[in-house]
Formats: C-alpha cells, sequence, structure tokens
C-alpha cells in the first residue's frame, strides 16, 4: 500500500488517529493523563495487542535472515562510528569557529557561559498508555515543578535531546496506529520519491504534548523569554524534518532545535576558536554505533521491536523495556558509576548494551589536546549521570553526563554556573521522598564513583 497523495493520506489518518483516542479515552476511563500509578500497569487495549501479536509473528518468521543482517550493519557502523571518532576533534574546532563540521551539516546555537543553564536530556516524553515513562517512573508532575524553581530563579532551560521519544510504539491504540502510519509512510517514500510525508511524527507530537500539558506550559514561560534552548538526540531525530520542528515552535513558540550548543565565553569571536568556547551541549549519539546520525536503523529497528513485543498478552503490560532499575536511585546514591564506557571493538556493544564507546572518543581527543585542554562536553544518552569521570588510565576528563529524566521518582540533570570558574558544573538529582516538596541533591566524584554530597 502507497499513500495516494499527502493530504489525502494526512486526513485519512486524522480519522484513524481520532477513533484510536477515542478507544485510549474509554479504556483509560475517560482521561489520557491522569492514570493512578497504584491500579497496576496499563494494558494496551486489543487493538495493540493485536499489532503486537502480528508483529511478534513476522518478528519471528524473520529472524534467520534479519540477525545475521544486524550483525553485518553493526559491524559496518561501528568502523563509521570509529571514522567519526576520529576527526571529532576537526569537529568541535569546525563549530567554534562556525564553519562547516568534516562529520555533517550542523545546526548550532552560540550562547553566552555567562548565563546560568540547566541541562536536562532522556526525558523520554511519550503518549498515555503503557509507554508513558514519565508517569510510570512518577516523574511527570516532579518535573515541571522543579522546573518552575529555575524559571523563577532566572535560569535558562537546555532540554538535551532524547526528549519527546518518536521511536517507541506501541503501548495504546493510538501508539499501534502510530507504528502502522510510520511503516506506510516510509514505504511510500521509499516506493514514490518526492511525495514523503511526516503526518505520522507530527501526530504522535501532538498527542505527546497533549499528555504532558503541565511541562509544556513551563516551557513556554522559558521559551517566552528567549530562555528554552533544544538539541535533538536519537529518539527525537524527528526533529531533522522541517515541518516537525516546525510543529514544535508551534507548541513551545520561539523553540528552535540545534544539534549542538556552544557556551562561548562573553566577547569571543569565532575566530578566537575552542579557546573562545566554555562548552559544548550535545547529546553525545553522534559517535554512536548504533544510534549515530545517518545510521541509526539498527538501534530504531531494536527499540521500536522491543516496546512493541511488550504489549503481548504474556508480557503482562510490563512498562519497563529499558528503564532504570527500581533501586537505581539508592544505588547512585551510594555510589554510581564514573568511568569512561568502554565497547567490544568488533560489534560497537558491550554486555550492558551500551553503544557509545566514550574510552575510544576521548582517547582521541586527549591525543590532539589544545595548549589549554578541551572545553567543558556536557552530553546525555548513555542514562549514566557522571561528573569528570576517570578514563581507562585513571586520568579525569573533562566531561559531564545529565542521565536521564525515568529514574523511579527522581530525575537527574546538570548545572551551569560559569560564576566559579574552577567547578563551573554540578550534577544534581532531584526527587520527593519525604513528602516535604521536591529535594535538591548534588553528586560529587569520589574515586570511581559518583555520590550524594555529605
Amino acid at each position: 500500500m502507497a499513500v495516494s497523495t499527502p493530504d489525502t493520506w494526512t486526513a485519512t489518518l486524522r480519522r484513524v488517529a481520532r477513533w484510536a483516542d477515542e478507544h485510549d479515552r474509554q479504556r483509560l476511563g475517560g482521561t489520557t493523563d491522569g492514570i493512578d500509578d497504584r491500579d497496576g500497569p496499563t494494558p494496551p487495549g486489543l487493538p495493540a495487542t493485536a499489532w503486537a501479536t502480528a508483529r511478534a509473528a513476522v518478528t519471528v518468521a524473520a529472524a534467520p535472515v534479519v540477525g545475521p543482517a544486524m550483525v553485518l550493519a553493526a559491524v559496518r557502523t561501528t568502523q563509521i562510528a570509529r571514522r567519526r571518532i576520529d576527526a571529532f576533534p576537526e569537529h568541535l574546532h569546525a563549530l567554534a569557529e562556525e564553519r562547516p563540521s568534516p562529520l555533517r551539516e550542523e545546526r548550532v546555537r552560540r550562547l553566552g557561559s555567562d548565563q546560568r543553564y540547566l541541562v536536562t536530556s532522556d526525558l523520554h516524553r511519550c503518549v498515555a498508555g503503557r509507554l508513558d515513562w514519565p508517569r510510570v517512573q512518577r516523574v511527570k508532575e516532579l518535573y515541571p515543578r522543579v522546573l518552575e524553581r529555575y524559571l523563577d530563579d532566572g535560569w535558562h532551560l537546555v532540554e538535551n535531546g532524547d526528549v519527546e521519544d518518536f521511536w517507541m510504539v506501541g503501548g495504546s491504540t493510538w501508539g499501534a496506529v502510530y507504528d502502522v502510519a510510520g511503516m506506510l509512510e516510509q514505504l511510500n517514500g521509499t516506493l514514490r520519491p518526492g511525495t514523503a510525508t511526516a503526518a505520522a511524527l507530527v501526530e504522535h507530537l501532538d498527542r505527546v504534548v497533549t499528555n504532558n500539558e503541565a511541562t509544556y506550559e513551563v516551557l513556554r514561560a522559558f521559551g517566552s523569554e528567549d530562555r528554552y534552548h533544544r538539541t535533538m538526540g536519537n529518539h527525537d531525530d524527528a526533529f531533522a524534518l522541517p515541518e516537525v520542528a516546525a510543529r514544535l515552535a508551534q507548541h513551545v513558540p520561539g523553540a528552535e532545535v540545534a544539534d549542538t550548543i556552544v557556551l562561548a565565553r562573553p566577547g569571543a569571536r569565532p575566530t578566537d576558536g575552542v579557546s573562545g568556547v566554555d562548552a559544548f551541549i550535545s547529546h553525545g549519539h553522534l559517535t554512536d554505533s548504533w544510534n549515530g546520525p545517518g545510521f541509526a536503523l539498527l538501534g530504531r529497528a531494536l527499540t521500536a521491536t522491543l516496546t512493541t513485543l511488550g504489549d503481548l498478552p504474556t508480557r503482562g503490560s510490563r512498562p519497563d523495556e529499558g528503564l532504570p532499575r527500581a533501586d537505581a536511585l539508592d544505588r547512585l546514591l551510594e555510589g554510581g558509576w564514573n568511568r569512561l564506557i568502554t565497547l567490544d571493538a568488533r560489534f560497537g556493544g558491550n554486555r550492558r548494551f551500551d553503544s557509545l564507546d566514550e574510552q575510544r572518543l576521548f582517547a582521541r581527543l586527549a591525543e590532539t589536546e589544545p595548549e589549554d585542554g578541551w572545553p567543558w562536553l556536557l552530553h546525555g544518552h548513555t542514562h549514566y549521570p557522571m561528573l569528570t569521570p576517570f578514563d581507562r588510565e585513571g586520568n579525569r576528563t573533562r566531561y559531564a553526563n545529565s542521565g536521564c529524566g525515568v529514574l523511579d521518582g527522581a530525575f537527574t540533570a546538570l548545572e551551569w554556573d560559569a560564576s566559579d570558574p574552577e567547578r563551573p558544573v554540578s550534577l544534581v538529582v532531584w526527587t520527593e521522598r519525604n513528602g516535604d516538596g521536591p529535594e535538591r541533591i548534588e553528586l560529587h566524584p569520589h574515586g570511581d564513583r559518583v555520590r550524594a554530597a555529605r
């Protein structure tokens, strides 16, 4: 089946989407954002279960062919990632000097490093249903309440990629419709070049915003004062399409999606190069072996398959594919991992299914380090909150990772405040443990761990 015309397809999709919305509202008790977590896992509904069953059958049938093909693809993309790592130092120089990167065309936004920035990432906001991770993890109300504090205190907000999740499918009637619609749009774009449409992505974004309206109200307040900034990750790579980025700007006026944000020193010019830059903020997936821009099919396919299979009757409507463990917050406060990630050099992965070789990346940066050192790199993507982690040789790196926004009852973030030039980056956890409102806990490096400050 091919999409006849973009207008006809959009109108058809909207009719089907309205049916899906009504089905989900009836199944969720007349609401799409007020589900009580104490009622247990949210069942996906019959249409989603039926689609998951069909998808599972196809997956099993195709496994003898798809499995080896994915291994070969992983070997190839690992080689591409290595070449990107080799060129990464020149990439940073190009961004600082506002010239084309040797890696790809980058959307770059230059901001002043003398402002204060809260940097969050990997929030994975989704539609109502089983895959509404912020609701499942009890951060859906916590996050906007914390943002309001930073808003009132004059901070800027950077949501650093994987904000709205376009990769997770299923979990609800709309989630199943979205999956099917996305497949049809991709097929149509392949069979009929020049007729591609992003209608399913736009419809999905609309529903994500509706399902997280309290958060978007705060984002609009940041945006109204030009204090809201965005980068694109892999799970929200739909923002590479102009029509999807434009739709976000309709929901949050002034929102401009970048690939990298450069925090430049006051008075610095592009001709000053990296010496005029204090930090680069980006999602961090550019050198990822399975999820990098331009070859993320492997990661996207795995995500879609795993999240859809969660709708099978035998799975018990589990929402936790990919979520941190229930004890992740306690383990982090006691001492979270603070060493660079290393991978198998052949397949670009490891036993934890990490696919970003931080060790190789920072070894390459060390080979070409400027006289005054590299600026800070502020990333997300891995879900591992880190601050000046050790490399393999036991050296500290000028790197910080914001972790993720879907810990059980908590989220991690970075704070940039250059008023202390010796310590401009703080790693923090926000949680609500005692019923006294949101609590800020700062994490400090301690050996090869980060732990709650005492």
